[in-house]
Protein backbone atom coordinates (compact mmCIF):
# COMPACT_ATOMS: atom_id res chain seq x y z
CA UNK A 1 0.00 0.00 0.00
CA UNK A 2 0.85 3.44 -0.79
CA UNK A 3 1.96 6.64 1.50
CA UNK A 4 -1.34 8.61 0.75
CA UNK A 5 0.66 11.53 2.22
CA UNK A 6 4.62 10.98 1.53
CA UNK A 7 5.18 13.66 -1.28
CA UNK A 8 5.66 17.23 -0.03
CA UNK A 9 2.79 19.98 -1.38
CA UNK A 10 5.51 21.74 -3.72
CA UNK A 11 6.06 18.17 -4.98
CA UNK A 12 1.95 17.33 -5.46
CA UNK A 13 1.52 16.97 -9.05
CA UNK A 14 -1.33 18.63 -11.28
CA UNK A 15 -2.85 15.32 -12.46
CA UNK A 16 -6.47 16.44 -14.21
CA UNK A 17 -8.63 13.41 -14.90
CA UNK A 18 -9.57 14.64 -18.19
CA UNK A 19 -12.03 11.27 -17.79
CA UNK A 20 -14.33 9.72 -20.38
CA UNK A 21 -16.42 6.73 -19.02
CA UNK A 22 -17.08 3.69 -21.39
CA UNK A 23 -20.35 1.92 -19.76
CA UNK A 24 -21.87 -1.27 -21.20
CA UNK A 25 -24.40 -3.29 -19.23
CA UNK A 26 -22.95 -6.83 -17.82
CA UNK A 27 -25.02 -9.79 -17.08
CA UNK A 28 -24.68 -8.54 -13.29
CA UNK A 29 -26.55 -5.38 -14.03
CA UNK A 30 -23.17 -3.61 -13.17
CA UNK A 31 -21.62 -0.83 -15.41
CA UNK A 32 -18.46 -0.79 -15.62
CA UNK A 33 -15.83 3.05 -15.96
CA UNK A 34 -13.04 3.85 -17.64
CA UNK A 35 -11.65 6.90 -16.91
CA UNK A 36 -8.86 9.15 -18.61
CA UNK A 37 -6.38 11.45 -17.37
CA UNK A 38 -3.48 13.92 -18.08
CA UNK A 39 -0.60 11.76 -17.61
CA UNK A 40 1.77 13.11 -14.57
CA UNK A 41 5.35 14.46 -16.14
CA UNK A 42 7.63 14.45 -12.88
CA UNK A 43 10.59 11.84 -14.43
CA UNK A 44 10.27 9.45 -10.87
CA UNK A 45 6.86 8.81 -11.60
CA UNK A 46 6.08 4.66 -11.60
CA UNK A 47 2.44 5.13 -11.89
CA UNK A 48 -1.20 5.92 -10.54
CA UNK A 49 -3.85 5.11 -8.16
CA UNK A 50 -7.46 4.98 -8.67
CA UNK A 51 -10.22 5.84 -6.30
CA UNK A 52 -13.82 5.65 -5.67
CA UNK A 53 -16.08 6.28 -2.98
CA UNK A 54 -19.90 5.84 -3.16
CA UNK A 55 -22.76 8.22 -2.46
CA UNK A 56 -20.13 10.69 -0.65
CA UNK A 57 -17.59 12.86 -1.93
CA UNK A 58 -14.14 13.61 -0.78
CA UNK A 59 -11.77 10.86 1.41
CA UNK A 60 -11.72 8.33 2.52
CA UNK A 61 -11.95 6.50 -0.64
CA UNK A 62 -11.94 2.93 -1.44
CA UNK A 63 -8.95 1.91 -3.52
CA UNK A 64 -10.18 0.67 -6.68
CA UNK A 65 -7.03 0.00 -7.93
CA UNK A 66 -2.79 0.65 -9.07
CA UNK A 67 -1.29 0.74 -12.68
CA UNK A 68 2.13 0.63 -13.44
CA UNK A 69 3.33 2.44 -16.03
CA UNK A 70 4.44 -0.28 -17.81
CA UNK A 71 0.86 -2.32 -17.42
CA UNK A 72 -0.58 1.19 -19.77
CA UNK A 73 -1.26 0.53 -23.09
CA UNK A 74 0.14 4.25 -23.79
CA UNK A 75 1.32 5.99 -20.89
CA UNK A 76 0.93 9.19 -22.98
CA UNK A 77 -2.80 8.55 -22.52
CA UNK A 78 -3.61 6.38 -19.29
CA UNK A 79 -6.62 4.96 -18.65
CA UNK A 80 -8.01 2.74 -15.89
CA UNK A 81 -11.34 0.70 -16.02
CA UNK A 82 -13.39 0.44 -12.46
CA UNK A 83 -15.71 -2.82 -12.97
CA UNK A 84 -19.07 -3.73 -11.16
CA UNK A 85 -20.24 -0.32 -10.59
CA UNK A 86 -24.11 -0.87 -9.50
CA UNK A 87 -26.81 0.65 -10.25
CA UNK A 88 -28.98 2.72 -8.01
CA UNK A 89 -25.52 4.47 -6.77
CA UNK A 90 -23.62 7.81 -7.47
CA UNK A 91 -19.66 6.93 -7.77
CA UNK A 92 -16.79 9.90 -6.97
CA UNK A 93 -13.47 8.70 -8.50
CA UNK A 94 -10.37 10.67 -8.07
CA UNK A 95 -6.74 9.62 -8.91
CA UNK A 96 -2.52 9.84 -7.49
CA UNK A 97 0.35 9.33 -8.87
CA UNK A 98 3.32 7.35 -6.98
CA UNK A 99 6.97 7.67 -7.63
CA UNK A 100 9.85 5.14 -7.63
CA UNK A 101 10.33 5.12 -3.74
CA UNK A 102 7.17 4.62 -3.18
CA UNK A 103 5.90 7.97 -2.52
CA UNK A 104 2.06 8.93 -3.25
CA UNK A 105 0.21 12.63 -4.41
CA UNK A 106 -2.87 13.53 -2.53
CA UNK A 107 -6.02 12.59 -4.45
CA UNK A 108 -7.20 14.71 -7.19
CA UNK A 109 -9.94 16.77 -7.53
CA UNK A 110 -13.02 13.97 -8.24
CA UNK A 111 -15.19 12.99 -10.95
CA UNK A 112 -18.83 12.15 -10.68
CA UNK A 113 -21.19 9.80 -11.85
CA UNK A 114 -24.89 8.47 -11.27
CA UNK A 115 -25.35 4.63 -12.48
CA UNK A 116 -29.28 4.40 -13.15
CA UNK A 117 -30.92 3.43 -15.98
CA UNK A 118 -28.69 5.58 -17.79
CA UNK A 119 -25.32 6.95 -16.85
CA UNK A 120 -25.39 10.47 -15.83
CA UNK A 121 -22.45 12.71 -15.08
CA UNK A 122 -22.53 14.81 -12.18
CA UNK A 123 -20.02 17.80 -10.51
CA UNK A 124 -18.01 16.28 -7.76
CA UNK A 125 -14.77 17.78 -5.75
CA UNK A 126 -15.92 21.35 -6.45
CA UNK A 127 -16.05 20.83 -10.44
CA UNK A 128 -18.42 21.14 -12.82
CA UNK A 129 -18.86 18.68 -15.73
CA UNK A 130 -17.06 20.63 -17.79
CA UNK A 131 -13.82 20.02 -15.86
CA UNK A 132 -13.53 23.27 -13.77
CA UNK A 133 -12.00 23.42 -10.63
CA UNK A 134 -8.73 24.18 -8.89
CA UNK A 135 -6.48 22.88 -6.16
CA UNK A 136 -3.64 20.39 -5.73
CA UNK A 137 -5.18 17.90 -7.71
CA UNK A 138 -6.94 20.30 -10.26
CA UNK A 139 -10.44 19.76 -12.20
CA UNK A 140 -11.98 17.42 -13.83
CA UNK A 141 -14.80 16.18 -15.66
CA UNK A 142 -16.67 12.79 -17.21
CA UNK A 143 -18.01 12.28 -21.04
CA UNK A 144 -20.08 9.05 -21.12
CA UNK A 145 -19.67 7.42 -24.57
CA UNK A 146 -21.82 4.82 -24.51
CA UNK A 147 -25.58 4.09 -22.72
CA UNK A 148 -26.28 0.54 -20.85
Amino acid sequence: MKNANALPRSRVFALVLLGFLVLFENPAAAADVTLAWNPNVESDLDGYGIYLRRDADGPPYDLAGYVALEELQDPGRPTFTVSGLEKGFTYFFAATAYDTAGNESYFSNSACARVGDQIEVCAGGGSDAKGSGGGGGGGCFIRTTAPW
